[in-house]
């Protein structure tokens, strides 16, 4: 798939992720936990769609797909499918590190699990 289809996927995973955000929020911001999920997950895709665009570091990226796969999996009733398929559905889109899914794949765990210790500090 060419950078402008993966681009455009990105951006309208983007784009619903907000209006979900939005919808499940009433337009508030982190005032709990499930909205500093919810609008974090936008600002992950944000970042892909950013990393797409700008052929960045694809680091960035499966780490942006790590907070993601946070907030599908490793928060309060869990899983949140809609999180886990937007992470499912960001994973092809963006650029693999040094060509590695398995790479890939470790940066967003690992990512994921820093994302849960540093919520949990903050809250």
């Amino acid at each position: 798939m060419n950078r402008s289809l993966r681009l455009f996927a990105a951006a309208f995973d983007t784009v619903a992720m907000a209006g979900v955000a939005y919808v499940d929020t009433g337009g508030r911001f982190a005032r709990n936990l499930a909205e500093y999920v919810l609008w974090g997950s936008v600002l992950a895709a944000a970042i892909c769609a950013f990393v797409i665009a700008t052929s960045g570091a694809g680091a960035l990226a499966w780490v942006a797909i790590g907070y993601v796969l946070f907030g599908g999996a490793l928060t309060a009733g869990s899983p949140h499918w809609g999180l886990v398929l937007l992470a499912l559905a960001l994973m092809p889109l963006v650029p693999r590190p040094n060509g590695s899914l398995v790479l890939g794949l470790g940066i967003a765990v690992v990512a994921a699990f820093a994302s849960r210790v540093a919520i949990g500090l903050i809250l």
